[in-house]
C-alpha cells in the first residue's frame, strides 16, 4: 500500500512537471525531461499549502488534495501540448544499457535503495527538523493551520521555526497521503535529480567517464546523509543547481524559455533557503558577460536581469516578508540578526579563510566530503598546466563556483548566525553538482571521452 502511495504521489509530480515543461514548450531528451519535471514537480506541490495558508484556507486533507489538484491541472492548462510531450517521451524513450553502464547503474541504484530504505523506515530526528518544520507539519494536520500551538511553546534557543515554508509544506502533503514521517518525498526527488545529473554529464563525456563521476559525487559522505533526512540543504543545492544549468543552456542558444525556466527554479532554490537570494546577486554579472561577448543591446541584459531575479525576489518577500512578519503569531527580529559591521571587510577575509581551513584543507574536511574537493583542485590544475586555458563553459562553472564559495562567506559575514560547522558545511552542497559540469567541459576529460568513443567504433567495426 505505501508503495502504491509513493507511487501515485511521484506521478503527480511527474504530471505536474512535464506540464511546466509543455508550457516552456522545452526541448530535452527523455529522460532528462523526466527527471527535470520530477524535481519541478516536488518543487510546485511545495507552494500549495503555502500559499494556502496565505489565502487563509484551513489545511484538511480535502483541501489540501484540491490545491494539489488544481496546481497540476494549472500547469496542464493547455492540455494538448501536454499530451503531445507525453506522447513524444514514450517514443523517443530508450531502456537500453551497455555493458559497461551497468555496474555504475547497479551501485548507484544500490546506493538509492539503501538511502530510500532509510528515509521510508526511520523518523525525522535532525534537531533542525524537529524543532521546526517536521513539529510544524504533525500539528498542522491536527490544528489545519501552520499557525498552530507549536508556536505557543517556548523556543528560543532556536529558529528552526521561522524558517521558510518549503519543508513544512511537503511534510504536511505527504502525512496526508498516508505517510506517518512525510520525508519519503526525498525518494523520487533525489532519484530524478541523480538521473538528471548522469543524463547532462553524458552528453559530453562517455558514460565510463560519466558514471565514475557520479558514483564520486554519490561518495560524498557529509551530502549523501541528506539524501533520506528532509532539510533544506539538498534540496537547495538541487534547485540552485538546475538554475545555473539552465541559465547556461539560455546563454548558449538565447531561447528565452529557458531564461524563465531559470528564474523559475531560482525562485525555488530561494523559497528553499532565503540566503540564496544573496547568490542571486552574485550571479547576475553572468549576464553582463554574455553581454559583451555578444554585443548586445543594453536593453537585453536589463530585461534578462530582471527576469531573472524577479521571481526569486517574490518568493523571499512572501516566505519572509510577508509569512514571517504578518501571519507567525510570534516576532522574528530579522533585522537584529545582521552583523552591525557589514563594512569591515578584513572580518569577511577571515571568514574566507577560516572555511578554507575547517571545510576544505582539513581531516574534518575529508571526513566531510571525503577527497570530492581535491579531485576537482587536481582536475582545475592539470586543465590548466596541459591547456594554458580554461573553454568557455568551463570558466562559466568555474565562476558558479566561485559564487557558491565565496557567496556563502558573504551570507554568513551579513548573517553571523550562519556558522562554518553547520549552515556553511551543508550550503557548500550547492558547490558539488557544479563541480560535476565543470569535469564534464573539461578539455582533458572530453579528450579522453572522445578517444574511449573512438576505440569503442573501432572495436564495433572488427566486430
Amino acid at each position: 500500500m505505501s508503495l502504491a502511495l509513493l507511487i501515485l504521489m511521484s506521478l503527480f509530480h511527474l504530471l505536474a512537471g512535464l506540464g511546466m515543461i509543455s508550457l516552456l514548450k522545452l526541448n530535452l531528451k527523455p529522460w532528462m525531461a523526466i527527471s527535470l519535471a520530477m524535481m519541478l514537480g516536488v518543487g510546485i506541490f511545495s507552494f500549495v499549502p503555502f500559499l494556502m495558508e496565505l489565502c487563509f484556507i484551513r489545511l484538511t486533507c480535502l483541501h489540501i488534495w484540491l490545491g494539489l489538484f488544481a496546481a497540476t491541472a494549472l500547469c496542464n492548462i493547455r492540455y494538448k501540448q501536454s499530451i503531445a510531450l507525453m506522447q513524444s517521451i514514450s517514443k523517443d524513450i530508450s531502456f537500453k544499457l551497455k555493458m559497461y553502464e551497468i555496474p555504475f547503474v547497479l551501485l548507484i541504484g544500490f546506493m538509492l535503495f539503501v538511502s530510500a530504505w532509510r528515509c521510508f523506515y526511520f523518523p525525522p530526528t535532525p534537531r533542525d527538523l524537529t524543532s521546526g518544520a517536521e513539529a510544524i507539519a504533525e500539528y498542522a494536520v491536527r490544528e489545519k493551520t501552520m499557525l498552530n500551538s507549536v508556536f505557543t511553546v517556548n523556543m528560543e534557543s532556536t529558529n528552526n521555526q521561522f524558517k521558510p515554508p518549503y519543508l513544512t509544506s511537503l511534510q504536511i502533503i505527504y502525512k496526508y497521503a498516508g505517510f506517518p514521517f512525510g520525508q519519503v518525498w526525498l525518494i523520487p526527488f533525489v532519484a530524478a535529480f541523480f538521473l538528471f545529473l548522469y543524463q547532462a554529464l553524458s552528453l559530453k563525456l562517455h558514460q565510463i567517464i560519466a558514471g565514475m563521476l557520479v558514483v564520486f559525487f554519490m561518495a560524498i559522505r557529509e551530502m549523501f546523509a541528506y539524501t533520506f533526512t528532509a532539510l533544506f540543504d539538498y534540496s537547495n543545492a538541487v534547485f540552485f543547481f538546475l538554475t545555473l544549468y539552465f541559465l547556461q543552456v539560455y546563454f548558449k542558444g538565447n531561447q528565452r524559455k529557458y531564461l524563465v525556466l531559470s528564474a523559475i527554479l531560482m525562485a525555488m532554490a530561494t523559497y528553499t533557503r532565503s540566503e540564496t537570494l544573496i547568490l542571486v546577486g552574485l550571479v547576475l554579472p553572468l549576464f553582463l558577460w554574455q553581454w559583451l561577448s555578444k554585443k548586445q543591446p543594453i536593453i537585453l541584459p536589463i530585461k534578462d536581469v530582471l527576469l531573472f531575479m524577479l521571481p526569486a525576489a517574490a518568493a523571499y518577500y512572501l516566505s519572509i516578508s510577508v509569512f514571517i512578519n504578518h501571519y507567525l503569531p510570534v516576532p522574528y527580529n530579522i533585522e537584529g540578526l545582521l552583523n552591525k559591521d557589514l563594512f569591515k571587510v578584513q572580518a569577511y577575509f577571515l571568514r574566507v579563510k577560516n572555511i578554507t581551513q575547517e571545510l576544505v584543507f582539513s581531516e574534518d574536511a575529508r571526513a566531510y566530503y571525503n577527497w570530492f574537493i581535491y579531485l576537482f583542485l587536481l582536475l582545475l590544475l592539470l586543465e590548466l598546466a596541459v591547456y594554458r586555458k580554461l573553454s568557455k563553459a568551463a570558466a562559466y562553472w568555474l565562476y558558479c563556483i566561485a559564487v557558491v564559495y565565496f557567496g556563502l562567506a558573504l551570507a554568513s559575514h551579513i548573517f553571523p548566525l550562519m556558522d562554518i560547522t553547520h549552515s556553511i558545511k551543508r550550503g557548500l552542497f550547492k558547490m558539488f553538482p557544479l563541480v560535476l559540469l565543470f569535469a564534464q567541459s573539461s578539455k582533458l576529460l572530453i579528450n579522453w571521452s572522445n578517444r574511449l568513443k573512438n576505440w569503442e567504433q573501432n572495436l564495433n567495426i572488427s566486430n
